[in-house]
């Protein structure tokens, strides 16, 4: 077959690759690699394929195939994904670490390596490459997420509230960003910011404000056993708010005698006052048990 004939079968697989027809396109590209076993850019393209597919062993030698004939950025890349994604971390780090020889600037592949070195638990070198990342593109809401993670995780409160602020400046309403901010205000101490952090996340998180409405409209318009819900809810939630309240004088007027409230009672009543629809209160109660559990960090075990 002339290199006219190859050609015409891989703009082929490139059109059924468009219309999505993947089974066809890896079909007619294994046909182009049986003609001519020295055309790269078949291997590659049958690799995503493959990928595409989540068959990770086929894409792994599939690239390791079009590696033989030539190293490429792009190729070492797609192997680290694929052997990252089987969980074979240290030959990814190997792979990765071969595309940055080739192009110290690829920005994927400083990404990853963070990625692979977080599941290696060595975050001061996951924090190296998103640092690298960073330099690279300095608006990258990935890696200044994933810094403000490892660095959440390495109990560096400040560095993490750093980090993530200016996630969320370059990606607003990250509402997984903003609920790791409440986090690290608790650490912090911050615990007003805390609140308001969380306030505004509930207020505008999709999921969180359908639910939210949801409850609403059942308390407007009850069903028969909603409305039985909702007056057993009442009575159980002010039993447990004057426990409580209750708890918290005496422990207030006499400390060596009486103690405070702990979590799990702040916790019952988030939760109580979340499902009559009260989010503000919900979130204080929430609050209160964050705070309980950083200043006795035992009591979560009793």
């Amino acid at each position: 077959m002339t290199e006219a004939d190859i050609k015409r079968k891989f703009n082929e697989a490139l059109k059924l690759e468009k219309e999505g027809k993947i089974s066809q396109a890896a079909k007619v590209y294994s046909e182009i690699l049986g003609m001519n076993p020295k055309f790269q850019k078949a291997y590659l393209n049958l690799g995503a394929l493959y990928s595409r597919t989540g068959d990770s062993e086929n894409a792994i030698k599939t690239y390791q195939k079009a590696l033989e004939l030539g190293k490429t950025t792009e190729l070492y890349y797609n192997l680290g994904v694929e052997l990252y994604r089987l969980g074979s971390l240290d030959a990814a780090v190997k792979a990765l670490k071969g595309s940055l020889e080739l192009n110290k600037k690829y920005l994927n592949s400083h990404l990853l390596l963070a990625y692979c070195y977080k599941q290696l638990d060595r975050p001061d070198k996951s924090e190296l490459y998103l640092k690298n990342a960073i330099k690279l593109d300095p608006k990258n809401k990935t890696a200044y997420a994933a810094l403000a993670t490892i660095y959440f995780d390495t109990e560096k409160w400040e560095q993490a509230l750093a980090a993530a602020n200016v996630a969320i400046q370059i990606n607003p309403n990250d509402p997984r960003m903003e609920i790791l901010m409440t986090e690290i205000h608790v650490k912090l101490g911050n615990y007003k910011q805390s609140f308001e952090t969380l306030k505004k996340v509930t207020s505008t998180a999709q999921g969180f404000v359908q639910f939210n409405d949801s409850i609403k409209q059942a308390k407007q318009k009850p069903k028969p056993e909603e409305k039985v819900f909702f007056d057993n809810l009442e009575v159980l939630t002010r039993k447990k708010l004057d426990e409580f309240k209750n708890k918290l004088t005496l422990s207030k007027e006499s400390p060596q005698d009486f103690e405070a409230p702990e979590a799990q009672d702040a916790l019952d009543l988030s939760l109580m006052y979340l499902f009559h629809g009260d989010s503000e209160r919900a979130l204080k109660y929430l609050l209160y048990a964050q705070k309980n559990l950083q200043e006795n960090p035992t009591s979560e075990n009793g």
